[in-house]
């Protein structure tokens, strides 16, 4: 008795697969084609639209970041202007701290992140 399995990955089966699906099914390897195509259009979109969300979500931080900086500082001087020295000081200068660490926490942070992805792109290579 010999037993033989056969596997493919992908959304494309290999041509002598795709001659048989054509055998069954009236343009079955054209159909086939096309769904891989427009699946990987789509997925290509999403992506897209991943980035560009990111993007967006970036700058839109950095901008309520500069607001709460500002915010800050401006509430901090007209507290220091009107005799309230230590509070004005507190909230000026506790405002800019909170967004001096974030922005190094995010630093940090970014930086971790692309060192774990070319760690883990560099495995990928060295099991090919």
């Amino acid at each position: 008795m010999i037993a033989q399995a056969s596997s493919y990955s992908g959304p494309i089966p290999p041509p002598d697969l795709l001659a048989k699906f054509d055998e069954i099914i009236p343009n079955g390897a054209e159909r086939i084609l096309k769904m891989a195509e427009s699946q990987s259009k789509h997925r290509q979109c999403i992506e897209k639209w991943a980035v560009i969300g990111g993007t967006i979500l970036s700058y839109f931080g950095v901008f309520c970041a500069a607001c709460i900086a500002l915010g800050a500082l401006y509430f901090g001087s007209t507290l220091v202007q009107n005799g309230h020295t230590i509070s004005g000081s507190i909230l000026g200068g506790g405002g800019l701290t909170g967004l001096v660490a974030a922005f190094i926490y995010g630093t940090r942070s970014r930086r971790e992140e692309r060192k774990q992805r070319d760690q883990r792109n560099k495995e990928l290579i060295r099991q090919r």
